[in-house]
């Protein structure tokens, strides 16, 4: 799994602030650098400044091994005295990667694989396209990344995100998908998880692609943790609100086998809890999380009342990330 996250070189005011995270990212883990060079929603530096800029920041991230990459359509190519068959330019600056957005034939995006790594846009290459390239390009040449979506409610739905990773996945070529942070919640992926911890939604994504990128600039340290951690645990994380802290105690940083046979809940499985406290009745709601004997319930729906002790509840995103899992640690939100 690669982790990622976005620069833009034409945003001048953090520049500095985007250099230095070069630094701070790749000791967390962090081997892949987005870059948009055309004007965006906080800046309107042309692209031909905007390149000039980023060598720059090329500069650095090359000495730190970063595979770097940047959106290019026709007319960004034309800004910069490139094209499809003479990449030159653009190799020369320091990048590794061009993300092929609108506008290319696939016979110019085999001439361009032949230059550098392409990055296929989903929603801009059909399957027949791809097949195509694949068949007459080196296949370790192309690669595959989601669009991120800025404006509020435009992100895609999960079914199509699921549709899209199917398309590449079942071709061996390698996607990414983009997460928002909180000092934006912009550059998203996934609609539903636009203003979601990145914890939980580096969690989530790593179940689906091989690539995780902050899609929002300049990441502080507390978010690149959380999502490198997230991320390159050996056993997923689960992060539960807690209520008995005494309990909780006893349970957290151990591994469960999750268990899903069950009707109402899923089982997390133990050998090793030393809990030696009651039980007392407690009225079970959705995404409740209690202990019985070795095992931890979270339940699915709201139910009566039963002798399990409550500890905490899990939100939604928390229950699709344990669904999709075999085993589990607990963790506090």
């Amino acid at each position: 799994m690669n982790l990622g996250f976005s620069i833009f070189p034409g945003w001048k005011e953090i520049k500095d602030e985007q250099i230095k995270l070069l630094k701070d990212a790749r000791e967390l883990g962090f081997s892949e650098i987005f870059m948009g060079i055309g004007p965006g929603t906080h800046w309107k530096t042309p692209v031909s400044e905007a390149f000039e800029i980023s060598k720059e920041i090329l500069k650095v991230a090359n000495e730190l091994d970063y595979y770097v990459f940047f959106d290019i359509n026709p007319e960004i190519l034309n800004t910069l005295n490139s094209s499809p068959t003479d990449l030159s330019k653009i190799k020369a600056a320091g990048f590794k990667g061009v993300r092929v957005d609108y506008g290319f034939t696939k016979e110019e995006i085999v001439e361009m694989s032949k230059q550098l790594i392409v990055e296929l846009n989903p929603f801009e290459i059909t399957e027949k396209e791809i097949d195509f390239i694949l068949k007459n390009t080196n296949p370790e040449m192309v690669r595959a990344v989601h669009n991120y979506y800025p404006l509020i409610y435009s992100g895609i739905s999960r079914d199509i995100f699921m549709e899209k990773n199917r398309i590449f996945k079942e071709r061996g070529i390698k996607i990414g998908a983009f997460l928002s942070h909180p000092k934006f919640y912009l550059r998203t992926t996934l609609e539903f998880l636009r203003f979601v911890d990145p914890f939980d939604s580096a969690n989530y994504l790593s179940k689906f692609v091989d690539r995780v990128l902050i899609g929002d600039p300049i990441p502080d340290k507390e978010t690149l943790v959380k999502v490198s951690t997230a991320v390159n645990s050996e056993t997923t994380k689960v992060r539960v609100k807690v209520y008995d802290e005494n309990v909780f105690k006893l349970i957290e940083n151990k591994k469960f086998y999750v268990i899903k046979d069950k009707e109402y809940g899923i089982v997390c499985h133990s050998n090793n809890i030393p809990f030696q406290g009651d039980y007392c009745y407690t009225k079970i709601f959705k995404n409740a999380v209690t202990l019985k004997g070795n095992d931890v319930w979270i339940f699915l729906k709201d139910l009566g009342v039963a002798p399990y002790r409550l500890i905490g509840e899990i939100d939604d995103i928390n229950m699709e990330i344990l669904k999709m899992s075999n085993e589990v640690i607990l963790i506090r939100q």
